[in-house]
């Protein structure tokens, strides 16, 4: 009987451990974490590096500068951070491990990227003569540019506009009529036009009036 009358107090208890583990364990993760804001900088603190990008390595987290070159979010005190910008080398970043507050500011600089060119030979002409020889013999090719110009000349376009059988105008009426005669059946079937009264009434005045006869 005394077993059974102390098997609630023992729940109890187990339950008020597990608690209190649980609370120890949140504690001491809350305390590993850190707000980490600073700035991205060049390697001589000239300028401000707007969007650069910030990864904890081994994670997917991480974040990037703004226009200021300013960046906050919370990492682990045993986190190792990559910065990282086109054009710039990139840098690993230690998190302090012995930090004792749950904040810590650092200004992060960047080297630039240092690239090596192919080498290039420049030759000056001897002569004013053979200089102008070369430019005036010289095809270059068509540019963008220049085929957009010769498209656009006034006399391939109005031989263009002769050929056609209809003009811009003519056109943009008959498919705007198309489109208010579509919305106008909406949802339901289209008069046959060769069953309208109405369509044989407008042909037949037309033609009575010469609007038909070719111009």
């Amino acid at each position: 009987m005394k077993s059974i009358k102390l098997l609630p107090f023992i729940c109890l208890v187990w339950l008020l451990n597990g608690l209190n583990q649980n609370v120890q364990a949140q504690s001491k993760n809350d305390s590993d974490l850190v707000q980490f804001t600073g700035f991205v900088l060049t390697s001589d603190s000239s300028k401000t590096i707007p969007f650069a990008t910030i990864r904890i390595m081994g994670s997917t987290r991480g974040t990037y500068s703004d226009m200021q070159g300013y960046f906050s979010f919370v990492a682990k005190r045993s986190d190792v951070l990559l910065f990282t910008c086109v054009g710039y080398e990139p840098r690993y970043f230690k998190m302090p491990a012995k930090n004792g507050t749950s904040k810590f500011k650092s200004v992060v600089t960047l080297d630039i990227d240092s690239f090596v060119m192919e080498e290039a030979v420049i030759i000056a002409q001897p002569t004013a003569e053979q200089l102008d020889y070369m430019f005036s013999r010289v095809k270059l090719p068509y540019d963008d540019y220049m085929i957009a110009q010769n498209n656009l000349r006034r006399k391939p376009l109005a031989d263009q506009a002769a050929n056609l059988d209809n003009d811009g105008y003519t056109n943009a009426k008959w498919n705007f009529t198309e489109y208010a005669n579509k919305a106008y059946y909406n949802g339901q079937p289209q008069p046959i036009p060769v069953l309208d009264i109405f369509a044989w009434g407008k042909f037949l005045k037309a033609l009575e009036k010469g609007d038909l006869k070719r111009k």
